[in-house]
């Protein structure tokens, strides 16, 4: 479900607690109403019953039971369509309810997911961070112990500014020594 058929579900909930709060106000009125009329209707009998004779008292008894009987019957009668809807709805929302646990519970594995997702992905990139880090200070010691050989050997004279022209001269000694696999190199004599 995407977050609008969520809200969808709420705004039903809602109208069914709405519909179903409506109901139970009408019952307890139409309740009311019957009791009340139950009363008035007791109330005249008894009247009746000790100014009456037996006749009467009998008579009135069971014209107020009837009374209170059809009545009773025909508000169960019409509440019966509306006890209907109010199940169906609570069924409904019962449902929905389930629905949207279901949903929650899903979305609760998916986001544990993506936080060790997460943080698989910072360690890797943490410990790229760091050996990358850790490659750039050993290439920049090699590089500075590189420039600390030719300030030296600028300082011993063993690397200086040809006289003739504006190249570099390498003092090679009387008898160079070669270096490499291949001897391409000559050594630098002190």
């Amino acid at each position: 479900m995407d977050g609008g058929t969520i809200d969808d579900v709420k705004q039903l909930l809602v109208k069914l607690a709405v519909i179903a709060e409506q109901l139970d106000t009408r019952s307890r009125g139409a309740l009311q109403r019957i009791d009340t009329s139950a009363t008035a209707l007791d109330r005249s009998a008894q009247r009746w019953t000790e100014g009456g004779e037996d006749f009467s008292r009998k008579a009135l008894e069971t014209i107020g039971a009837q009374a209170r009987d059809s009545i009773a019957g025909a508000t169960r009668q019409a509440l019966a369509p509306l006890d209907a809807q109010l199940r169906h709805a609570a069924e409904a929302a019962k449902w929905a309810a389930d629905a949207l646990a279901e949903q929650r519970k899903l979305l609760t594995q998916a986001q544990q997911s993506l936080v060790r997702r997460g943080l698989l992905a910072l360690l890797v990139g943490s410990v790229l961070a760091a050996g990358g880090s850790g490659y750039l200070a050993w290439r920049n010691m090699h590089s500075a112990a590189l420039g600390d050989d030719v300030l030296e050997a600028v300082r011993s004279g063993a690397l200086v500014r040809c006289p003739d022209s504006q190249s570099l001269c390498v003092r090679i000694g009387t008898r160079p020594h070669r270096s490499g696999g291949r001897g391409e190199y000559l050594v630098v004599q002190p």
